[in-house]
């Protein structure tokens, strides 16, 4: 796994005048303790890193991997040298996506101890959006996904009874929206006004790999931009500039 240090969960506040270019301030989505030594407060781009989303051109040499669409480069600078392992970091999303945005949305960006990246949109308390590794950003109060241990734990002791050495190579994601539960491994589901497209689930290994995953909400963020976010993040790497 990658060390704390190389990963963070930031979120900011969209500010006034949304354009599909502009900055703004992040800040953790938990705050550090001062003089908590049992936790480190280092974290990639330190503690409040400047968000700055500027336009990106079309996809060059589109393809099954590269969706031709518009994009917006997202990159996060952090303020000072101090408790930042790098010094900015750069990821791509389409720009139809980004620019779904409003005033006063929450924007929660995440990169995980297996190095991928989460992306969601909340506006009040509702999701607007999320792409990639979901399970590691908040989801809002009417949608959510999570890995369920339990059941994969329970089930695995089934197979264990001919195989004592198995294991699942690859892990379901349970959703729950609308009222609706289902635990899926990948494939394009509606749950009621949430599109779902699961790219793949988490595969098991050393350090593994996040679920890569978008979800949109109808009138809030359009299926295709959602989508095309998520093969950016599943495809691309996490570009980074070091001190």
């Amino acid at each position: 796994m990658i060390p704390l240090a190389g990963t963070f969960e930031y979120v900011a506040v969209i500010p006034e005048a949304v354009r599909p270019q502009f900055s703004c301030p992040m800040q953790l989505r938990q705050p550090i303790r001062n003089g908590d030594s049992t936790f480190p407060m280092d974290r990639l781009v330190g503690d409040a890193p400047i968000l700055h989303i500027t336009d990106a051109g079309p996809t060059p040499d589109p393809g099954p991997r590269s969706p031709a669409t518009q994009r917006s480069r997202i990159r996060l600078v952090a303020l000072r040298k101090k408790h930042a392992t790098v010094a900015e970091v750069t990821f791509l999303l389409d720009k139809g996506m980004v620019s779904s945005l409003q005033e006063g949305d929450l924007l929660h960006i995440a990169r995980t101890g297996c190095g991928r990246i989460g992306v969601s949109s909340i506006r009040g308390d509702r999701l607007n959006f999320a792409v990639g590794a979901i399970t590691a950003v908040p989801l809002g109060r009417d949608f959510s996904a999570c890995v369920p241990m339990d059941l994969v734990h329970e089930a695995a002791g089934i197979f264990r009874r001919r195989d004592p050495e198995f294991e699942f190579m690859v892990l379901p994601v349970e959703i729950r929206a609308a009222g609706v539960v289902q635990i899926i491994f990948g494939g394009r589901q509606t749950i009621g006004d949430f599109s779902v497209w699961v790219i793949h689930t988490p595969l098991e290994g050393i350090p593994g790999t996040d679920e890569c995953i978008a979800v949109s909400r109808k009138g809030a963020c359009s299926t295709v931009d959602a989508n095309n976010s998520a093969t950016f993040l599943d495809t691309d790497m996490l570009e980074m500039v070091r001190w």
